[in-house]
């Protein structure tokens, strides 16, 4: 009995988010738009941790991102939100 596999079809996979996932749509829904440097300092996590979760997030199409050109030289910032 405890090795008994339930298998429900009507499982979606965006019904399951890590809890590192919950907190980054979380401060970006509180937040709004926000770089990935800033969510490093507020969720206090590795940045390959939360970039990695950002990508899987965006996979899932639950966020997006876009860049904000400043008129300065070089890389343009890249900011992240909710996609709604």
């Amino acid at each position: 009995m405890a090795n008994k596999v339930i298998i429900n079809n009507n499982f979606n996979s965006k019904d399951y988010l890590t809890p590192i996932q919950n907190n980054l749509i979380g401060k970006l829904r509180n937040n709004g738009p926000t770089t990935r440097r800033d969510l490093v300092k507020i969720l206090n996590s590795p940045r390959t941790t939360i970039y990695d979760n950002l990508l899987k997030l965006q996979k899932r199409k639950l966020i997006e991102k876009f860049t904000r050109n400043n008129g300065l030289r070089g890389r343009p910032l890249v900011f992240w939100t909710v996609k709604e």
